[in-house]
This record gives C-alpha cells, sequence and structure tokens, in this order.
C-alpha cells in the first residue's frame, strides 16, 4: 500500500511490507547550505548527528502530545547530509514485533549544519494531546496505520538508505551512527536500556544535544513536559575539544576497478601515538547521485566491517575490500567506508568516510553469467565463506576438482555442489564462521529482538572477519594467528551490552555457567558444569574463556551443525538473512532445516546446496 504524505514542502511516500517491517521515505526539496571547514570532533559518541530526543506516548492517556516524535541533532563540527541517513525503529507492543525503516531523500542534498535540530513526526497511540509547537520537518500528516512508537523500543541512526536487521550493535558497527534502547529494550549503548518516557515526558540527551558518552543511561535524562525542536529553532553550536590526535583515511576518495578483485585500504593515526587505541571501519551502500549509481554488498564488493589495533607508535595499517568483477555494464558505482568509536583518547579526523568509485569494464552487450566460468566460482566462494582473496595452491586445487570432469555436465554440477559446500566444512570456516554463529547461539536465546538467537547478517560478518583476519589455514603461522584472533573475539563478545544485559556482572560463577548451559540446551556435562565454575572461582576461568569452553563443546558443535548449515545458505549465497527481504519470515529457511534433518545432514540427498547455487537470486548477483 502506498500513500503520499506532505509537510512543509516535504513529501513522502509509505510501504506496508507483508511483515510488521514499514519503510518511510522522506523526500526534501532541494537545500542549500555551505559546507564549512574541519573543526575539532569529539572523542567519544557519534561525530556530527544524534539522537536527540524522543517521544514515544504521543495520544495515550495523560498524553501531552497527540503524535510520537524522534529529534536528530547535528552536534558536530561539519555540515552533513541527511540524505545519506535512515531511521531504523523496533517497538513491542503485546508480544509482537513492528519494524520501521524511515528514509531521507531529495532531488540534491539534505545539508544539516551544526547545532541544527530536525524534528520528525510518528504516529499515535490515540487522540489525546495537542499538536506540537513546532512544526515538524517530516511527517506532518501519516496514514490512519503509522506505527507509534509504543513502551519499549530500539531507534537507531544508520548512514544507509538499505533495508538493515538491527541486532544490537551498539558500539560495533560504523554503519550505526548512534542507538538508543528504551523501556524492556535488548539493549542499548552501555548495556541497559533507558526506561521508557511516560506520556507527559520527552528522553532527551544532556547539554542540548551535546553529550554523547556512548551510554543511554548517562546521556538521557526526563523532559517534563516535551519541547520538541526543530530547523527553525535556535541553533545550539557544540563546542568539542581541540585535539591532534586522530584516526582517518589516507584519502577522501579512491577511483578502482571491479576487475581489480581486491583493493587495500590504508588507515593512518596522527599525533600523540604513545598508547595503544583502536578503531572501527564498516562499508555501506553509497548514496546514487548524478555522476554514480550505488554499488551494492551483494553484487558489486563484499561487506567488510571491522576493527583496527593500533600498537604503541604505529601510525598506519590497512584492511583489504574484496570487489566482484559481475558481468553488468553498471557504469560508474559508488560505495562508502566508515571509521567509527574509536577508543585510546583518539578522535576522528576530516577524512572519516572513504568514498570508493568502482568502474566497469564490461561491455554494453549482454555475455554469459560468470559464476558458471569454474575459477570465478571459486574465487568467490573465497569472498562469501572466507573473506579473503583465494591462495594460488587452493584456487588451483578446487578448480581442478570441476575441471577433471570435462565436458561431462553431470560431473561437473555435482562436483561444483561438492566444491560449493567443501567451504562451509572446511577447517578454516568452522573455526572462524560457525565460531561466530556459535558463539551467539550459546549467549542468546530466541527471542523478538533476537530471533532464532542469530546473529544478523552484518554482525556475523564482522565477527567471521575478525575471527579470520590474517588467517590462510595451511599458510605461514595461521594456527598462531587463528588462536589470537579467537581470544580477542570472545573478550570483545562478552564485553558487548547485550551480553552485559544478559549476564550481568553480580553473577556467580554457577549463575552465569548455568545460563550459559542453560541458553545452549544444556551442551555441557554436570562435570564439565563443575569445572567451569571451579575455574571461575579459582580465576583460572574468565567470563570470555567461559563463553569459548560453551560454544566449542563438541555435543554444542553437532546440535548447531545442521542450523548453521542452513542459516550460511543465506549468509554465504544470497548475502542476507533468512527473514530479510524478499523474504519476511523464517518459512524457507524452515523449509530447508526439515529437508537437511530429514536426511541425516546429508546436502546432496537434500539439494539444498543445489538449490542456492541455481537459484536466481544468488546466479543475478553476478549477471542475467
Amino acid at each position: 500500500m502506498f500513500t503520499n504524505l506532505a509537510a512543509r514542502g516535504f513529501s513522502s511516500s509509505c510501504r506496508i511490507f507483508p511483515r510488521p517491517v514499514l519503510a518511510l521515505c522522506l523526500f526534501a526539496a532541494c537545500l542549500v547550505a555551505p559546507l564549512r571547514e574541519a573543526r575539532a570532533q569529539f572523542l567519544t559518541g557519534s561525530p556530527d548527528l544524534v539522537i536527540s530526543q524522543i517521544y514515544t506516548r504521543g495520544g495515550e492517556a495523560g498524553a501531552t502530545f497527540r503524535n510520537d516524535y524522534i529529534e536528530l541533532f547535528n552536534r558536530g563540527a561539519e555540515t552533513v547530509n541527511l540524505a545519506e541517513y535512515s531511521l531504523y525503529n523496533e517497538t513491542t507492543f503485546d508480544g509482537a514485533q513492528t519494524t520501521g525503516l524511515t528514509s531521507f531523500a531529495s532531488t540534491s542534498s539534505i545539508p544539516i549544519p551544526p547545532g541544527t535540530y530536525i524534528l520528525i513526526q510518528f504516529g499515535s497511540g490515540g487522540n489525546i494531546g495537542t499538536f506540537f509547537p513546532v512544526t515538524p520537518d517530516f511527517g506532518a500528516f501519516l496514514p490512519p496505520n503509522f506505527p507509534h512508537l509504543n513502551t519499549v523500543g530500539r531507534i537507531a541512526l544508520v548512514k544507509t538508505r538499505d533495508f538493515i536487521t538491527l541486532g544490537c550493535p551498539a558500539g560495533q558497527d560504523p554503519g550505526v551512527v548512534d542507538l538508543i534502547g528504551y523501556g524492556g529494550a535488548a539493549c542499548g549503548e552501555g548495556a541497559a536500556p533507558v526506561s521508557g518516557p511516560p506520556s507527559n515526558s520527552a528522553r532527551a540527551r544532556k547539554s542540548a544535544g551535546c553529550t554523547d558518552t556512548d551510554n543511554n543511561a548517562s546521556d538521557f535524562d526526563l523532559l517534563s513536559p516535551p519541547a520538541p525542536r526543530n530547523r527553525a529553532s535556535p541553533t545550539n553550536v557544540c563546542s568539542p575539544p581541540a585535539t591532534t590526535d586522530t584516526f582517518q583515511f589516507e584519502a577522501a576518495q579512491l577511483d578502482v576497478a571491479e576487475s581489480a578483485g581486491s583493493v587495500e585500504i590504508f588507515v593512518t593515526r596522527a599525533g600523540n601515538t604513545a598508547a595503544p587505541a583502536a578503531v572501527q571501519y564498516g562499508t555501506v551502500n553509497a548514496l546514487a547521485s548524478s555522476m554514480s549509481a550505488a554499488a551494492s554488498d551483494r553484487q558489486d564488493y563484499t561487506t567488510a566491517i571491522g576493527t583496527l589495533r593500533f600498537d604503541a607508535g604505529e601510525t598506519r595499517k590497512s584492511f583489504r575490500l574484496l570487489l566482484t568483477d559481475d558481468a553488468r555494464n553498471e557504469g560508474l558505482e559508488s560505495l562508502n567506508l566508515l571509521l567509527g568509536n574509536p577508543t585510546g583518547g583518539v578522535a576522528l579526523g576530516a577524512q572519516k568516510t572513504l568514498r570508493v568509485n568502482l568502474t566497469s569494464d564490461d561491455p554494453s552487450t549482454s555475455q554469459p553469467n560468470p559464476i558458471d566460468a569454474t575459477e570465478f566460482f571459486v574465487r568467490q566462494h573465497y569472498h562469501d565463506f572466507l573473506n579473503r582473496e583465494p591462495d594460488a595452491p587452493g584456487l588451483q586445487f578446487w578448480s581442478d576438482q570441476i575441471e577433471q570432469c570435462g565436458a561431462d555436465a553431470q560431473c561437473r554440477e555435482v562436483r561444483r555442489i561438492n566444491v560449493s559446500a567443501a567451504f562451509f566444512l572446511s577447517i578454516e570456516f568452522q573455526e572462524t564462521g560457525y565460531l561466530a554463529y556459535r558463539f551467539f547461539k550459546a549467549a542468546f536465546p530466541n527471542s523478538l529482538s533476537r530471533p532464532r538467537g542469530f546473529p544478523t547478517y552484518r554482525e556475523f560478518i564482522r565477527d567471521t572477519q575478525e575471527a579470520g583476519r590474517g588467517v590462510a589455514v595451511g599458510v605461514g603461522n595461521w594456527e598462531a594467528q587463528l588462536e589470537a584472533n579467537k581470544r580477542a573475539l570472545a573478550d570483545e563478545f562478552v564485553a558487548r551490552p547485550e551480553f552485559r544485559l544478559r549476564y550481568p556482572s553480580g553473577q556467580t560463577a554457577a549463575q552465569y555457567v548455568d545460563l550459559l548451559n542453560q541458553t545452549s540446551g544444556v551442551a555441557l556435562s554436570q562435570a564439565e558444569r563443575d569445572a567451569l565454575v571451579a575455574g571461575l572461582e579459582a580465576g583460572t576461568e574468565t567470563r570470555a574463556t567461559a563463553l569459548r569452553r560453551v560454544a566449542e563443546d563438541e555435543d554444542f558443535k553437532r546440535a548447531e551443525f545442521n542450523r548453521a548449515f542452513v542459516l550460511m545458505q543465506y549468509f554465504g549465497y544470497l548475502r542476507r538473512g533468512p527473514n530479510d527481504p524478499p523474504d519476511f519470515n523464517f518459512d524457507g529457511y524452515d523449509f530447508w532445516l526439515q529437508n537437511l534433518n530429514q536426511f541425516n545432514g546429508n546436502f546432496i540427498e537434500a539439494e539444498m546446496v543445489k538449490a542456492f547455487i541455481s537459484s536466481i537470486e544468488y546466479r543475478q548477483r553476478f549477471g542475467q
């Protein structure tokens, strides 16, 4: 269903999806504001746009206003383009969950100068309360079925216009610029969400929007009565501390041919480098412009999310962005690389975003789909499952497995299926991707905010790449590197807000182990459980090593194997979650899991891998 809306010269359209997911695209007239020179940056929190107020009880009994609202604010020192962002909201009511994605678009840009507020009107829980004292910048007229933010939920400001499944990315993904959890939400910045505001109050960011310590509880106060601000309200330019200690990309723009296969991305550290520090990076699809189309992480490049850790004295580090040489003549396409969440008292520099322009050398006439070519097929599996370029002996070995069939079409089909499945079954994937999956399944139960206890696609990619950083089985000192990566990932995992909310620090050793064991489906025997509790009490085990003991338990690995195998069909081949668009539930996932279980895990007889690598959705990633 499409509904046209209009407010203050802006217009929007609303689409209701088959599951309770709502997408709203807000269109703005061309606005022009001068870009400002780069100035001092904040050491914590978002470098620019933040969620500065939420009012979630509009129209209810005792409500001040008839509608909900979300207020955004530019706390940074530079003008930003709101058209590059979206608002993701997830609300829970009466055991059901509604998810919405609100994106912003214009014929040119939507510049938000420093110190400027933006007011976005949302749905209503009734007819009680007055209209806002200021005119909303977006959403003044909404369809009757537009969602109410309600008493429990999460709101995220994300730097993409694509649909995402949020998970709990607080402090883990630079693509998520800001996040607030309220009521009984699964997480928020700084672990626990803030309490939901009553109907006569808003949650407002301190210092009129300037404060952001990445902790919802300390950053937001109750504001009663609520006082929304819009673009016309007086500006409030924040004053970040001056610092010369920065992280930034070595370049602001990079042009590369998609046929290159990959490109090395460099990040530099300037100023005082006497102590260790770290910064996160992440890819997002760029906003299309008159100069280039938006590149896609399903068709043009491999999602990259991770952390660069600088030792004392280090000033330059890099990571590799994998590219897909598809068969489409697409012209120039662009993606953005973002830096975020710096640590060690280091701020983000002026070049905190890198625009990567991909050029295509494909002819305008149609050509065969490259996924049918053996070397391309094998190389893409290295990208999709191992997150790296192939080593020459591995590429040759797996290509030969198929080419030995010659012109025998049936033999080639069977070999392609076996080679494809071998990447999931490989030691490298089992110790990286499958381990990342098991961390989530051991730690989190099925819930509305985390269905089936699964990681989201971006969460999975992030943790898999962290576990596999610098690892190629059989090459160099790979075992020591893998072990160091797994230790670092486990340490970081147990420090995340979602984990700390479910496993608070005040738990006894027995309570902690028992909840992990219960969540994992009682993976540990009584003897294993008792030994782990004793180790925690004696200090020979930590919360991180205890999580690993459960996740690496052989019984647990066997119990989760088929579920993970099916999930990786979606993450690996389709580059999305099983309940992400174009699917909106787990029906497809459940069908293939039932098939795989019916054939006792035999993927050939279940025809699962065959179905995914021959599917239209998979093949259209690379050509027609």
